[in-house]
């Protein structure tokens, strides 16, 4: 049984808040406030077609979390960068 599981997060650093993702994703699993786009981890299907149209890349970040744990909608909103922690995937 695998006890990681892996978060998809917008890096705030990044993310030039071009609105692409949100309008890419097939199942409205992104949203944004006057600060931050981010990722609703209980929408995402990881069907990752927000990953390419994205221009800088800030959409391809998985973070590695226990199950049922994720970030929650207000923490990713507060941040200005990504926890130290965050993997890059190709």
């Amino acid at each position: 049984m695998n006890d990681i599981v892996k978060q998809h997060l917008i890096d705030p650093g990044i993310c030039i808040r071009c609105n692409t993702c949100e309008e890419t994703c097939p199942v409205k699993a992104i949203t944004h406030d006057s600060r931050n786009y981010v990722v609703m981890a209980a929408i995402c299907n990881d069907c990752r077609a927000c990953v390419p149209p994205c221009p800088t890349g800030a959409i391809d970040t998985w973070f590695p979390i226990a199950p049922g744990k994720p970030y929650t909608l207000e923490e990713q909103y507060s941040w200005d960068e990504l926890p130290a922690a965050a993997l890059r995937l190709s």
